[in-house]
């Protein structure tokens, strides 16, 4: 029974070593943009960019321009891509993020104006300024409650 006990909680310690996560990640936007990240159980996920930084407020996680003295609004982020849930950030203590559709997402959250302010401005490049960018941002803003990305933007 003694044995029994000790190779159990040898075998408990030993898991909850290897889940540690401590790994640099290669980060996609959809604007074609690669980003590194350094990646901790601990601390979550840094950029090494200056001037970048991750942001989710809802579904959809994304690189963001951060400006000087203020915070970065949806229209200065762009959705993260990938292929696989290792090519997503890790949040909240987990391995590795959630790749769906090709997005790295927040699986508990809905989809609210910020990700329809990204997913409409996907492809179109930086800002909000260009002819396509304003038809865009304007379709994002209007998409309801709940909240529907509407075509021709990128579909969650």
């Amino acid at each position: 029974m003694f044995f029994r006990r000790v190779l159990l909680l040898g075998a408990l310690g030993t898991l909850a070593a290897g889940c540690r996560h401590d790994q640099r990640l290669e980060l996609h936007d959809t604007e074609a943009r690669s980003f590194t990240a350094e990646c901790s159980s601990d601390t979550g996920c840094r950029l090494e960019a200056k001037g970048a930084a991750l942001r989710a407020t809802g579904r959809v996680v994304a690189v963001c321009n951060t400006p000087a003295g203020r915070a970065p609004e949806a229209s200065d982020c762009r959705a993260l891509t990938c292929k696989h849930d290792a090519d997503c950030p890790s949040r909240h203590g987990l391995p590795h993020g959630t790749c769906l559709d090709e997005l790295c997402i927040e699986p508990a959250h809905s989809i609210n104006v910020d990700d329809a302010v990204m997913l409409c401005l996907a492809g179109t490049g930086l800002g909000k300024s260009a002819p396509k960018q304003v038809e865009r941002y304007a379709l994002a803003l209007n998409c309801g409650t709940p909240c529907k990305v509407l075509s021709p933007c990128r579909q969650p």
